[in-house]
């Protein structure tokens, strides 16, 4: 019987899936010098650090440039670099299309480009059609990339079929996967990110278990906590400071520790199961259903190497703290922390995400101001230049997650694009919910099909995609893309 978790995972894979991991590993070794391209978000930036140390290790030359997208300006600036690898992570397959002639290794978890490939009979030509690109992604494979592997999760694979020392990485896979909320449909990780996390907890890296799952376990005061309650959304306790302050008190939680403010780690298992049954109890008052209930607690993930209180030892608020470096353009700093670096990074990190946090408050009272848009079977904010392109989609997704808003339909929000060129362009952003998904939405095939009709590019996950599009076609997008999810659902 295997006993090496690493080993385990490996051989938890398909076999086409470990061939593709292992020729990615070899394309790794035999490189002398290489140029890491990841996306910006938490799971870009985690994935970015992995395939990073995996080549410091082996001491190769490396650099690392990160991407909103890959259009051409991005493209070619990897043509220019003075590499003899491009090593893509979280990045590439939606693009497979513009790079198909790079010395590439694709870690990725994205719908792949299938235009010009015979993989639209099937996806494993990919590995065939594109003969200098080796690539790694479950949806070559039947797996979800949306909820079984992230692109961190992908670019791990690659990294232990090189040396299965780097199974120290595991916690940054799972960084990266629950920063892609790939915990969010069961409350737990699933599919591909379960053999991870068992490598991970065998190491004594992380721990996992089952606790509330509302952002702030480790920073923020329980008050706050509650306050700022998404996900069940609390009615009366969230967005109301005193509310959630009485709502405590009057279940006799002490809210100070001398002159400190408790936060929820901080307090016995005895008063969690109080907050917790009482905060069930009020939603089942307040006519919410079994399955909303249920989201109060899952599985919740936090690094064992780090001080209790500190932003990065709760996983959820960690890769909110990847996400302020990415969205503000510093992540590199992102990168750092997941280094290690917890000193000066950290510290630029931080106040990266207290800006975050003021930017993301006040685009969300300005996207409410708006109004949101209802149509048939979407419904829509426009944000013009007064929300940043890199938050608007973390915005649409509070705001579908918020009280009062329509959760039947996906969010959409637009935000001028603010990359220069000849002709005007718009991002479009897109959020969905489990439910939606249930009923047949994908996001991703939406958006794709959408923007590519009206002279844009799009693509991302079933749940969460984005598009960019020429601004005089917004309204043209619009009517598409509703009868698109409408048939999608309906259908």
């Amino acid at each position: 019987m295997m006993k090496d978790p690493v080993e385990q995972l490996l051989f938890a894979l398909p076999d086409a899936m470990r061939a593709s991991a292992c020729k990615a590993a070899d394309r790794v070794r035999s490189a002398s010098k290489a140029v890491i391209a990841s996306h910006i978000d938490a799971d870009g930036i985690s994935a970015a650090a992995i395939a990073g140390t995996t080549l410091a290790r082996m001491e190769i030359d490396c650099q690392t440039m990160f991407f909103k997208k890959l259009d051409d300006a991005a493209v070619q600036s990897l043509r220019d670099a003075d590499c003899d690898l491009v090593w893509f992570t979280d990045l590439g397959s939606g693009s497979l299309s513009k790079i198909y002639d790079l010395d590439a290794v694709i870690t990725d978890h994205h719908a792949p480009d299938l235009r010009g490939s015979r993989a639209r009979e099937s996806p494993q030509s990919l590995l065939s059609d594109f003969a200098t690109v080796v690539h790694v992604n479950p949806h070559l494979h039947g797996i979800s990339g949306a909820s079984d592997l992230s692109g961190a999760g992908a670019t791990f694979l690659t990294a232990v079929a090189t040396d299965h020392a780097n199974a120290d990485l595991s916690p940054l896979a799972i960084l990266g996967s629950v920063g892609d909320l790939q915990n969010r449909k069961t409350r737990r990780l699933e599919g591909l990110n379960r053999p991870i996390l068992r490598v991970a907890t065998d190491l004594e890296l992380v721990e996992a278990f089952e606790d509330i799952r509302y952002f702030g376990r480790e920073t923020r005061p329980v008050f706050k906590m509650l306050e700022y309650s998404s996900d069940p959304f609390l009615p009366r306790i969230g967005g109301h400071e005193q509310e959630a302050i009485s709502f405590l008190l009057g279940l006799g939680i002490e809210l100070k520790d001398g002159e400190s403010w408790r936060t929820w780690t901080m307090l016995s298992g005895g008063e969690k199961k109080t907050v917790i049954d009482a905060l069930r109890e009020h939603l089942i008052a307040c006519r919410r259903n079994k399955a909303t209930i249920e989201r109060l607690v899952g599985e919740t993930y936090s690094l064992t190497g780090e001080r209790p209180g500190s932003p990065v030892r709760d996983m959820k608020e960690f890769a909110t703290l990847l996400n302020a470096c990415g969205r503000h353009g510093r992540a590199e700093i992102g990168m750092r922390i997941c280094a290690g670096d917890r000193g000066i990074a950290l510290a630029k990190g931080l106040s990266l995400l207290r800006d975050h946090r003021s930017a993301l408050s006040n685009a969300l009272e300005l996207a409410k101001s708006r109004g949101i848009t209802r149509m048939k079977h979407i419904q829509y904010f426009d944000a013009g230049d007064d929300i940043e392109e890199t938050i608007v989609g973390t915005v649409a997704g509070m705001l579908l997650g918020s009280g009062g808003v329509d959760r039947t339909a996906p969010m959409i929000a637009f935000a001028e694009s603010l990359e220069p060129g000849e002709v005007r362009m718009v991002k479009v952003s897109s959020r969905g919910t489990q439910d939606l998904i249930s009923k047949g939405m994908d996001l991703s095939a939406a958006m794709r099909h959408v923007a590519e009709g009206v002279g844009g590019v799009g693509g991302g996950h079933n749940i969460a995609a984005g598009a960019t599009i020429p601004f005089e076609r917004k309204r043209d997008f619009l009517l598409l893309l509703d009868e698109v999810i409408g048939s999608q659902i309906m259908g």
